[in-house]
Protein backbone atom coordinates (compact mmCIF):
# COMPACT_ATOMS: atom_id res chain seq x y z
CA UNK A 1 0.00 0.00 0.00
CA UNK A 2 1.36 3.55 -0.52
CA UNK A 3 2.77 5.40 1.91
CA UNK A 4 2.15 9.60 2.00
CA UNK A 5 5.32 11.43 2.73
CA UNK A 6 4.01 14.88 4.39
CA UNK A 7 4.92 17.19 3.84
CA UNK A 8 5.83 16.30 0.40
CA UNK A 9 2.02 15.81 -0.62
CA UNK A 10 0.43 18.86 -0.01
CA UNK A 11 2.49 20.57 -3.09
CA UNK A 12 -0.53 21.50 -4.80
CA UNK A 13 -2.86 23.30 -1.75
CA UNK A 14 -2.21 26.97 -1.01
CA UNK A 15 0.29 27.85 1.48
CA UNK A 16 3.08 29.42 2.42
CA UNK A 17 6.91 27.71 2.45
CA UNK A 18 9.40 29.84 4.18
CA UNK A 19 12.61 27.43 4.43
CA UNK A 20 11.63 24.20 6.45
CA UNK A 21 8.47 25.98 7.73
CA UNK A 22 5.16 25.67 5.78
CA UNK A 23 1.63 27.09 6.56
CA UNK A 24 -0.68 25.05 4.41
CA UNK A 25 -4.59 25.38 3.58
CA UNK A 26 -4.97 21.65 3.03
CA UNK A 27 -8.79 20.40 1.34
CA UNK A 28 -9.62 17.19 0.05
CA UNK A 29 -12.52 14.99 -0.77
CA UNK A 30 -11.59 12.62 1.67
CA UNK A 31 -13.64 9.00 2.82
CA UNK A 32 -13.78 6.22 4.77
CA UNK A 33 -10.68 4.73 3.47
CA UNK A 34 -7.51 5.03 5.94
CA UNK A 35 -4.43 5.71 4.61
CA UNK A 36 -0.96 5.40 5.78
CA UNK A 37 1.15 8.53 6.18
CA UNK A 38 4.86 9.13 7.29
CA UNK A 39 5.22 12.91 9.04
CA UNK A 40 9.01 13.93 7.91
CA UNK A 41 8.42 16.96 10.45
CA UNK A 42 6.40 18.14 13.28
CA UNK A 43 3.10 19.37 12.38
CA UNK A 44 -0.07 21.05 13.77
CA UNK A 45 -3.23 20.85 12.41
CA UNK A 46 -6.32 22.62 13.35
CA UNK A 47 -9.55 20.91 11.84
CA UNK A 48 -11.87 23.60 9.83
CA UNK A 49 -14.11 21.19 8.94
CA UNK A 50 -14.66 17.46 9.14
CA UNK A 51 -13.10 15.10 11.08
CA UNK A 52 -9.35 13.46 11.47
CA UNK A 53 -8.77 9.73 12.78
CA UNK A 54 -5.26 9.64 13.57
CA UNK A 55 -3.49 6.45 14.59
CA UNK A 56 -0.03 6.10 16.25
CA UNK A 57 1.87 3.73 17.79
CA UNK A 58 1.05 5.28 21.17
CA UNK A 59 -2.51 5.84 20.82
CA UNK A 60 -5.27 6.89 18.38
CA UNK A 61 -7.69 10.03 18.99
CA UNK A 62 -10.31 12.10 16.88
CA UNK A 63 -10.20 15.52 15.52
CA UNK A 64 -12.94 17.37 15.29
CA UNK A 65 -13.97 21.31 14.16
CA UNK A 66 -12.40 23.49 16.92
CA UNK A 67 -9.34 21.38 18.01
CA UNK A 68 -6.00 21.29 17.22
CA UNK A 69 -3.46 18.59 17.55
CA UNK A 70 0.55 18.76 17.50
CA UNK A 71 1.77 15.63 15.91
CA UNK A 72 5.51 14.43 15.90
CA UNK A 73 7.73 13.32 13.14
CA UNK A 74 6.79 9.77 12.67
CA UNK A 75 4.34 6.93 11.43
CA UNK A 76 0.49 7.37 11.53
CA UNK A 77 -2.55 6.05 9.93
CA UNK A 78 -5.15 8.55 9.30
CA UNK A 79 -8.26 8.69 8.08
CA UNK A 80 -10.28 12.08 7.25
CA UNK A 81 -13.37 12.72 5.91
CA UNK A 82 -16.49 15.58 5.67
CA UNK A 83 -19.93 15.27 6.96
CA UNK A 84 -21.00 17.57 4.12
CA UNK A 85 -20.69 18.81 0.40
CA UNK A 86 -18.27 20.51 1.55
CA UNK A 87 -14.61 19.11 1.25
CA UNK A 88 -12.16 18.00 4.86
CA UNK A 89 -10.44 21.21 5.42
CA UNK A 90 -7.83 22.17 8.05
CA UNK A 91 -4.56 24.05 8.41
CA UNK A 92 -1.74 22.51 8.67
CA UNK A 93 1.84 23.91 10.09
CA UNK A 94 4.98 21.81 9.34
CA UNK A 95 7.99 22.42 11.34
CA UNK A 96 11.63 20.79 12.17
CA UNK A 97 11.48 19.18 15.73
CA UNK A 98 14.83 21.26 16.17
CA UNK A 99 12.43 24.25 16.39
CA UNK A 100 10.62 22.34 19.14
CA UNK A 101 13.31 21.40 20.94
CA UNK A 102 15.48 25.06 21.20
CA UNK A 103 12.16 26.53 22.15
CA UNK A 104 12.03 24.26 25.23
CA UNK A 105 15.72 24.50 25.89
CA UNK A 106 15.20 28.50 26.01
CA UNK A 107 12.89 27.84 28.59
CA UNK A 108 13.41 27.03 32.58
CA UNK A 109 11.46 24.00 33.21
CA UNK A 110 11.34 21.07 36.02
CA UNK A 111 12.47 17.86 35.34
CA UNK A 112 10.25 15.48 33.01
CA UNK A 113 7.24 12.78 34.46
CA UNK A 114 7.38 9.16 33.97
CA UNK A 115 4.66 10.10 31.13
CA UNK A 116 5.58 10.79 27.62
CA UNK A 117 3.25 12.64 25.71
CA UNK A 118 2.63 10.69 22.04
CA UNK A 119 0.95 14.08 20.65
CA UNK A 120 -1.46 16.94 22.47
CA UNK A 121 -4.89 17.05 21.23
CA UNK A 122 -6.45 20.19 22.63
CA UNK A 123 -9.62 22.49 22.23
CA UNK A 124 -8.61 25.79 20.64
CA UNK A 125 -8.65 28.83 23.11
CA UNK A 126 -9.84 32.40 21.65
CA UNK A 127 -5.87 33.77 21.05
CA UNK A 128 -5.31 30.30 19.13
CA UNK A 129 -8.71 30.48 16.73
CA UNK A 130 -7.36 34.51 16.33
CA UNK A 131 -4.10 33.00 15.16
CA UNK A 132 -5.39 30.52 12.63
CA UNK A 133 -7.71 32.82 10.92
CA UNK A 134 -4.57 35.15 10.59
CA UNK A 135 -2.71 32.12 9.13
CA UNK A 136 -6.00 31.41 6.60
CA UNK A 137 -5.67 35.20 5.42
CA UNK A 138 -2.37 35.36 4.86
CA UNK A 139 -2.08 31.93 2.53
CA UNK A 140 -5.50 33.49 0.77
CA UNK A 141 -3.32 36.51 0.11
CA UNK A 142 -0.07 35.02 -0.84
CA UNK A 143 1.69 36.69 1.52
CA UNK A 144 5.38 35.75 1.65
CA UNK A 145 7.45 34.86 4.81
CA UNK A 146 10.86 35.53 5.67
CA UNK A 147 12.63 32.63 7.48
CA UNK A 148 12.82 34.71 10.27
CA UNK A 149 9.57 35.71 10.28
CA UNK A 150 7.82 32.21 10.09
CA UNK A 151 10.01 31.08 12.65
CA UNK A 152 8.90 33.67 14.93
CA UNK A 153 4.95 32.84 13.63
CA UNK A 154 5.63 29.15 15.06
CA UNK A 155 7.40 29.93 18.10
CA UNK A 156 4.16 31.87 18.87
CA UNK A 157 2.26 29.37 18.82
CA UNK A 158 4.40 27.30 20.46
CA UNK A 159 4.13 29.75 23.42
CA UNK A 160 0.80 29.88 23.59
CA UNK A 161 0.24 26.15 23.72
CA UNK A 162 3.46 26.33 26.28
CA UNK A 163 0.74 28.67 28.52
CA UNK A 164 -1.73 25.60 28.27
CA UNK A 165 0.31 22.22 28.64
CA UNK A 166 3.58 23.13 29.73
CA UNK A 167 4.51 19.31 30.89
CA UNK A 168 3.15 17.96 27.58
CA UNK A 169 4.83 20.53 25.50
CA UNK A 170 8.03 19.70 27.46
CA UNK A 171 7.16 15.90 27.28
CA UNK A 172 6.82 15.90 23.68
CA UNK A 173 10.04 17.59 22.58
CA UNK A 174 12.35 15.79 25.31
CA UNK A 175 10.86 12.84 26.50
CA UNK A 176 11.56 9.06 25.29
CA UNK A 177 8.50 7.34 23.55
CA UNK A 178 7.49 4.07 24.16
CA UNK A 179 7.95 1.96 21.14
CA UNK A 180 7.29 -1.39 22.30
CA UNK A 181 5.87 -3.64 20.60
CA UNK A 182 3.32 -4.83 23.10
CA UNK A 183 2.51 -0.84 23.70
CA UNK A 184 1.63 -0.42 20.85
CA UNK A 185 -0.94 -3.18 20.35
CA UNK A 186 -2.40 -1.86 23.90
CA UNK A 187 -2.55 1.53 23.01
CA UNK A 188 -4.88 0.14 19.66
CA UNK A 189 -6.05 -2.71 21.28
CA UNK A 190 -9.83 -2.11 20.07
CA UNK A 191 -9.32 -0.04 16.86
CA UNK A 192 -9.60 -2.86 14.45
CA UNK A 193 -6.54 -2.14 13.12
CA UNK A 194 -4.88 -4.80 10.62
CA UNK A 195 -1.34 -6.65 11.58
CA UNK A 196 -0.53 -5.11 8.03
CA UNK A 197 -1.07 -1.47 9.63
CA UNK A 198 0.25 -2.50 13.10
CA UNK A 199 3.70 -2.87 11.36
CA UNK A 200 3.51 0.29 9.86
CA UNK A 201 3.44 2.08 12.88
CA UNK A 202 5.95 -0.28 14.18
CA UNK A 203 8.19 0.85 11.24
CA UNK A 204 8.96 -2.96 10.28
CA UNK A 205 7.84 -5.25 7.46
CA UNK A 206 4.89 -7.51 8.31
CA UNK A 207 7.44 -10.57 8.50
CA UNK A 208 9.55 -8.44 10.96
CA UNK A 209 6.57 -7.30 13.17
CA UNK A 210 5.50 -10.78 13.61
CA UNK A 211 8.82 -12.36 14.38
CA UNK A 212 10.05 -10.12 16.79
CA UNK A 213 6.72 -10.04 18.34
CA UNK A 214 7.17 -13.97 18.80
CA UNK A 215 10.50 -13.59 19.98
CA UNK A 216 8.94 -10.42 22.88
CA UNK A 217 6.09 -12.44 23.86
CA UNK A 218 5.87 -15.69 23.03
CA UNK A 219 2.72 -15.57 20.97
CA UNK A 220 1.88 -13.95 17.35
CA UNK A 221 0.42 -10.71 17.60
CA UNK A 222 -3.34 -11.60 16.53
CA UNK A 223 -3.46 -14.46 19.09
CA UNK A 224 -2.11 -11.94 21.63
CA UNK A 225 -4.73 -9.28 20.39
CA UNK A 226 -7.73 -11.68 20.41
CA UNK A 227 -7.03 -12.86 24.33
CA UNK A 228 -6.23 -9.82 24.96
CA UNK A 229 -9.68 -8.48 23.79
CA UNK A 230 -11.50 -11.54 25.43
CA UNK A 231 -9.59 -10.61 28.57
CA UNK A 232 -10.98 -7.51 28.51
CA UNK A 233 -14.90 -8.78 27.34
CA UNK A 234 -14.44 -11.02 30.56
CA UNK A 235 -13.77 -8.08 32.76
CA UNK A 236 -17.12 -6.19 30.98
CA UNK A 237 -19.21 -9.44 31.68
CA UNK A 238 -18.30 -9.29 35.45
CA UNK A 239 -19.69 -5.68 35.65
CA UNK A 240 -22.77 -7.23 33.81
CA UNK A 241 -22.58 -6.78 30.61
CA UNK A 242 -24.04 -9.51 28.44
CA UNK A 243 -22.37 -11.30 25.37
CA UNK A 244 -25.39 -9.69 23.04
CA UNK A 245 -23.86 -6.10 24.18
CA UNK A 246 -20.04 -6.91 23.33
CA UNK A 247 -19.36 -9.17 20.37
CA UNK A 248 -19.54 -5.99 18.41
CA UNK A 249 -17.69 -3.86 20.36
CA UNK A 250 -14.80 -6.80 20.59
CA UNK A 251 -14.37 -7.06 16.59
CA UNK A 252 -16.99 -10.44 16.23
CA UNK A 253 -19.56 -10.06 14.19
CA UNK A 254 -21.86 -12.78 15.22
CA UNK A 255 -22.76 -13.16 18.86
CA UNK A 256 -22.03 -17.19 17.90
CA UNK A 257 -18.24 -16.62 17.22
CA UNK A 258 -18.25 -14.25 19.76
CA UNK A 259 -19.11 -17.07 22.26
CA UNK A 260 -17.69 -19.89 20.67
CA UNK A 261 -14.04 -17.73 21.00
CA UNK A 262 -14.61 -16.77 24.51
CA UNK A 263 -15.85 -20.61 25.57
CA UNK A 264 -12.35 -22.12 23.56
CA UNK A 265 -10.36 -19.68 25.93
CA UNK A 266 -12.16 -19.39 29.71
CA UNK A 267 -13.83 -22.82 28.92
CA UNK A 268 -17.13 -21.73 29.88
CA UNK A 269 -19.46 -19.55 27.90
CA UNK A 270 -19.97 -15.73 29.00
CA UNK A 271 -23.05 -16.43 30.74
CA UNK A 272 -21.90 -18.99 32.40
CA UNK A 273 -18.08 -17.31 33.24
CA UNK A 274 -20.85 -14.22 34.28
CA UNK A 275 -22.54 -16.58 36.43
CA UNK A 276 -20.22 -18.48 38.76
CA UNK A 277 -17.01 -15.52 38.77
Amino acid sequence: MQVFQVPDIVKGHPQIEAGDIRFVDYRDKGGPFRNRVLFKTFAFSFVQHGQKHIYRAEGSTILRSGQGMLIPEGHSIIAEHSDSNEPYNSIIIFFPASLGQEFIASREHQELGKEIAPYIHFEIDGYIDEYVKSLKALIFRGQKLSSELAMIKVNELLTALYDLYPHLLISLFGGRRDLSLKNLIEQNLLKELSVEELAFLANRSVSSFKRDFIKMYGVPPQQYIRDRKLEIAGKELLKGRSASELYLDFGYQHLSNFNTAFKRKFGVTPSTYRSIA
